[in-house]
């Protein structure tokens, strides 16, 4: 149902007052029916107005919720991506210092992405010499 102008409502309202001054009984209650009658439709049409309204709030709901997760994806992956970058750097430094320090072992055999996955996954970190060097106890050469 389309809604009217205010104009319209306007007019509407004068004719139903103009009715129900009359003083026959069927006459007011002819005028009743019909302003109830109009205010039906017209709280019908809100109605129908609400409820398509309400579908394009649902519907940018979803698209805002959708944007919002795009958003935290991406900034996961650029997060992610920039740990990894800083990650390869820090430890291309650190395997220049210990090639430096620790010319008997062959650096160049220890990747980033070896090291990446016994920090992140656990690994078989005892596959590896200074690994297994560093979770040797200290003994005590004093006694």
């Amino acid at each position: 149902m389309s809604t009217s102008s205010g104009a319209n409502n306007t007019i509407e309202d004068e004719k139903l007052e103009s009715q129900g001054d009359s003083d026959d009984p069927l006459e007011a209650i002819d005028a009743v029916s019909t302003k109830l009658d109009y205010n039906s439709r017209l709280i019908n049409s809100w109605h129908e107005k609400c409820v398509e309204d309400e579908a394009i709030l649902v519907d940018l709901n979803i698209r805002v919720n959708k944007a919002f997760s795009q958003k935290n994806k991406y900034m996961k992956l650029k997060h992610h991506s920039e740990l990894k970058l800083a990650f390869n750097e820090g430890f291309e430094k650190f395997r220049a210092f210990a090639a430096t320090t620790h010319t008997s072992y062959n650096w160049d055999y220890v990747s980033p992405d070896a090291v990446r996955e016994i920090l992140d996954d656990g690994g078989d970190m005892n596959e590896h010499k200074h690994v297994k060097a560093a979770r040797k106890k200290p003994t005590d050469t004093t006694k």
